[in-house]
């Protein structure tokens, strides 16, 4: 392997959520250093990705496809769940470490992303059509009764908080609750790094 593609794999692990180029050329050279069997599986997974992982149609999460090949995921299609409510999150991993908790029994709807301050078209950073459409079909259900806004404590989950109380004041109107995570979590904090029981009561004294 020459340094061309070395270099190609590490700008590549680069865009990388929280990864920097030293880190990324370790991840290059520990690849390197594997069976090729090793590598072959690794290959293998990555293509599996696209084919075996599927967007759900409403709240956008990423899962896992199952035989019958159902457009919605494993949650969104549990009638068992408390349909009145729905929590906005970032990203998948906010999800799943929000659903750990067993705390909370609503439904989700997947951002994607944030809007940074200076960002002048949210549609580009989150998906914001999709949380409509994800809104409008359980309004339409009569079930929908609160909107949790649940999202990191930085500048721009603060910035995206905003968006959202405006893009959202449509729905408040009709008698939607929009609340917003108690302010447990502090300044800075992101939900991906944070311990359960800080999230349990920012859950519990959303406001």
């Amino acid at each position: 392997m020459n340094n061309d593609i070395i270099n190609k794999l590490t700008e590549i692990f680069v865009r990388f959520p929280g990864i920097g180029p030293k880190q990324a050329r370790r991840f290059v050279y520990f690849l390197l250093s594997q069976q090729t069997g090793a590598l072959q599986n690794f290959s293998k997974l990555i293509a599996e990705l696209k084919t075996d992982i599927h967007q759900c149609e409403l709240c956008t999460r990423f899962f896992i496809l199952g035989a019958k090949r159902f457009p919605l995921c494993d949650l969104c299609a549990d009638q068992a769940r408390d349909n009145s409510l729905l929590m906005i999150v970032e990203k998948d991993i906010d999800l799943n470490n929000i659903r750990k908790l067993g705390v909370y029994n609503g439904q989700y709807a997947v951002l994607g992303g944030l809007v940074p301050i200076l960002e002048k078209d949210p549609t580009n950073r989150i998906r914001q059509d999709s949380l409509i459409k994800n809104i409008e079909k359980r309004l339409s259900e009569h079930k929908l009764k609160e909107i949790i806004i649940a999202l990191s404590v930085t500048r721009e989950g603060d910035n995206t908080v905003d968006h959202l109380k405006s893009l959202l004041r449509p729905y408040e109107e009709k008698g939607v609750k929009i609340s917003i995570l108690g302010r447990g979590l502090s300044s800075g904090t992101e939900i991906e790094y944070t311990d359960s029981d800080t999230i349990k009561n920012a859950l519990l004294n959303r406001h």
